[in-house]
């Protein structure tokens, strides 16, 4: 007779299992991490925005590892694969992604694209399209899928995939759509300010009671921390107190009108220039932090970052 497992109420989760776990999920990730920057793109498009690209593209890598542990056969396509699976998250999502204000485009893009003029027709696309359609235009319009590989990406037929279209289309060249699109709630400003000054100034106190109680911070791709007293201790701690490489700076920018932290970092030994090495964005409520999202480990989006606000940056890829 098979002996039963322990049941984790009776002492929590075994360490050795959790440290299995671990170690499976970072083998995994790293066979993965070739394709990062495709699955990146392609949620970027799907979404139209960095900080919801870099959410989705997070959700598809966990949805994988579990789904691989199920699978009995070869991934032949991991592209496709991890395609399919961020349509199918980004479909799941429950809540819409906040929209961006942008203006109607007037006319046709020129030869030589305007980068502004890409992301505000991105933005026009999440503000104005339902899900479905959203990924049906950016399957074919930009990847140039079959419509059979769509219907099947999308679970629904190829009539459906057409309509779809079809709807997203004309809703899309409709001139009432400018009326459609809203502001994005920003953080509060004085807030975020006292956040920047705090880490200038290495003031671990101080940044500790800038966080209500129950906060959450999550360093992404990484660590997810629950509460003012574990954020202190783990990753402002290590921020502050355990990095000891660098000095560093942080500064408060927008960006599509939207404030975040710039954490900039000087090596301690001066063997180079100041950078961009952190990207911190933060919910506020009542004068407190109530989340605080770090993409130290999201290349793409300080890629975009630094690119977008002409600032030097250095990236340390995508994992510890």
């Amino acid at each position: 007779m098979s002996q039963p497992h322990p049941s984790p109420s009776a002492g929590g989760l075994p360490q050795p299992m959790l440290e299995a776990a671990q170690a499976a999920h970072r083998e995994f990730l790293t066979v993965l991490e070739p394709l990062r920057g495709e699955l990146f793109r392609y949620c970027r498009r799907l979404t139209g925005s960095m900080w919801d690209a870099e959410d989705l593209a997070q959700e598809t890598l966990a949805r994988p590892f579990t789904r691989a542990a199920q699978t009995h056969q070869p991934v032949e396509r991991p592209v496709a694969w991890l395609v399919r699976i961020a349509t199918n998250a980004y479909l799941d999502q429950v809540r819409r992604p906040a929209p961006l204000l942008v203006e109607p485009a007037e006319r046709a893009a020129p030869p030589a694209v305007d980068p502004v003029e890409v992301r505000d027709a991105l933005a026009e696309v999440t503000t104005l399209l339902a899900p479905q359609e959203r990924a049906a235009i950016v399957l074919k319009d930009v990847f140039d899928l079959p419509l059979k590989e769509i219907a099947a990406m999308l679970g629904t037929t190829e009539g459906a995939v057409k309509a779809a279209l079809h709807r997203g289309r004309g809703r899309l060249a409709a001139p009432e759509r400018a009326t459609a699109l809203a502001h994005r709630t920003a953080p509060d400003r004085d807030t975020l300010d006292a956040l920047a000054a705090a880490f200038t100034a290495y003031d671990l106190d101080g940044l500790t009671k800038l966080f209500v109680e129950d906060a959450v911070s999550d360093v992404i791709g990484v660590a997810h921390e629950v509460g003012r007293d574990q954020i202190a201790a783990g990753s402002l701690h290590h921020t502050l107190v355990l990095e000891a490489s660098v000095r560093w700076r942080a500064e408060v920018r927008k960006v599509d009108g939207d404030p975040l932290v710039l954490m900039w970092a000087t090596p301690a030994d001066g063997s180079g220039p100041e950078a961009v090495e952190d990207v911190l964005r933060a919910e506020t409520a009542d004068g407190g932090i109530t989340r605080l999202r770090w993409y130290y480990f999201c290349p793409d989006v300080l890629a975009e970052v630094g690119d977008r606000l002409g600032v030097p940056y250095r990236t340390r890829g995508y994992h510890v």
